[in-house]
């Protein structure tokens, strides 16, 4: 329990210094995939959804990524549920796994799409 605690607090504690720095400079982390290729990967815009909701501009955050916009909270479920289940010494269920790989297979299918 204390190490998931701890990677959750340092993962936080990460973010928030990463939005303070943004926020006095400007500078971001770029995206290698778009600077290599030119084109958006599907995680492209997440800093912008990020400070857009730090602000309650929730069309900003939308227009910034809005497959990770609106499936974020399944995801931040999707987290909590796999902390319980390590915490109780299981694992994922099959049916958690396989909705897992199609999540995964339209975040890519967003991703090429975006492209187009």
């Amino acid at each position: 329990m204390k190490k998931e605690l701890k990677g959750a607090a340092a993962v936080l504690l990460l973010g928030m210094v990463y939005f303070i720095w943004l926020f006095l400079t400007g500078m971001g982390i770029p995206c290698l995939f778009k600077k290599i290729t030119g084109w958006s990967c599907p995680g492209c815009g997440i800093t912008t959804l990020f400070l857009c909701l730090a602000r309650w501009d929730l069309s900003g955050a939308y227009a910034a990524n809005p497959f990770l916009f609106v499936t974020g909270p399944l995801l931040l479920a999707q987290y909590v549920y796999y902390t319980y289940l390590r915490l109780k010494g299981k694992k994922l269920p099959r049916w958690d796994q396989v909705c897992l790989t199609v999540y995964l297979t339209f975040l890519i299918v967003f991703g090429v799409c975006r492209n187009l």
